[in-house]
């Protein structure tokens, strides 16, 4: 996918912001982000969404709700990511290796790059999450930068790499002026100017569109189950699970989830509001991804949660979550033998109703985080 611009005007604030490329979770919560941002800026923004392989769901998602502002959509590969075993959810720890040798080869040109782009657009401020690359052009060109993020990959590479592979990365988020970090973010005090941290947050369900979700996948009193392992997770033998066979269940799994059975629903490839399904189910089983669990959590869903505390960013999202919110932990063994009908959750019917405290928590975090940005722009250089 290519750019996309409308005319634009000399007058708008320029904001360049850079949404890493690996997985959707960055995206999703990008969104919420971004959509808050749009209604609450109480000046007209032109706002530069640059990301890789999640650009067009980017795309579809912020277009609708631009208002008076002014969007631009460009693609940039900015994240090395995890790396995983083939058909495992375990972390390919050589594989990463070499892809991020590979990567911080460039990453010199790439800040170049990007320098002469931000200086070229006259950005007022960089946001990113939670790409370094941008960070440090906007550093070496006199431009404020802002990391929204539970995590950076410096912290996130420091049970899988040595050290003194990291110095660069931990030197370039070091460069960053502002930090917002989310919930269960356990970095290092990055923000040289100031930071905060706030909690978890989603983008907003539809309610009608939640309530014809459960009219279609409720009936006879099903209960229904949200199955998300990430996009960037395939395992083979999942079509073989036990599960499936769970008596009186619906599930809900993701697109590129190719399993055939009577009770199994895909949400369409072309379906960007993916929180309107998590609004709608009884329970959420998925890995510890910050943006489902978010949603889980905003949107008060029981948690059924792969284990997989080698990674980082994962175990303290898992502490982030609150201790009276219903979740269990299992291994991949475990929940590739699950039988859903002896599951010991405290699952309840979802509904349409309004959002409990924690949705209404959501909304004021992603409140103060508009917040702090519109603060900022009010003291960068015009």
């Amino acid at each position: 996918m290519g750019r996309h611009r409308t005319e634009l005007h000399e007058d708008l604030t320029v904001i360049a912001y850079y949404v890493s490329d690996y997985g959707y979770g960055h995206a999703a919560r990008s969104i919420a982000v971004i959509r808050q941002l749009l209604a609450d800026s109480p000046v007209p923004l032109h706002l530069v969404i640059n990301c890789g392989k999640a650009l067009g769901f980017l795309y579809e998602s912020l277009q609708p709700f631009q208002g008076n502002h002014q969007l631009e959509f460009r693609t940039m590969y900015s994240d090395t990511g995890y790396v995983l075993q083939h058909d495992s959810i375990a972390a390919d720890i050589e594989g990463l290796r070499k892809q991020y040798r590979q990567d911080m080869s460039l990453f010199g040109e790439k800040v170049e790059q990007e320098g002469e782009f931000l200086l070229r657009i006259g950005a007022q401020l960089v946001i990113s999450d939670i790409s370094p690359i941008p960070i440090v052009a906007a550093a070496r060109a006199g431009i404020e930068s802002l990391g929204i993020s539970n995590f950076t990959w410096y912290t996130a590479y420091q049970d899988m790499l040595e050290p003194q592979e990291l110095n660069e990365l931990r030197s370039a988020y070091a460069q960053m002026d502002h930090f917002i970090g989310l919930a269960g973010c356990a970095e290092p005090a990055w923000g040289c100017k100031d930071r905060i941290h706030t909690g978890f947050f989603c983008r907003q369900p539809d309610a009608a569109e939640v309530r014809r979700i459960r009219h279609r996948l409720a009936r006879d009193g099903r209960r229904i189950v949200f199955f998300a392992l990430g996009m960037s997770i395939e395992v083979e033998e999942l079509q073989a699970l036990p599960i499936w066979d769970s008596e009186n269940v619906s599930f809900i799994v993701s697109s590129n989830m190719m399993v055939e059975r009577e009770h199994i629903y895909r949400i369409p490839p072309d379906y960007s509001e993916s929180q309107n399904y998590v609004a709608a189910a009884d329970l959420v089983i998925t890995k510890p991804g910050w943006g489902t669990i978010g949603e889980a959590v905003v949107l008060n869903k029981p948690l059924l949660l792969l284990n997989r505390r080698r990674f980082y960013e994962d175990r303290h999202t898992l502490d982030a979550i609150p201790v009276d919110h219903p979740m269990q932990l299992m291994s991949w063994e475990q929940i590739s033998q699950l039988d859903l009908n002896r599951l010991d959750l405290n699952v309840h019917a979802a509904g349409a109703e309004p959002l409990p405290s924690s949705g209404r928590s959501g909304s004021r975090v992603l409140a103060d985080i508009t917040r702090y940005i519109s603060n900022l722009l009010q003291h960068v250089s015009v």
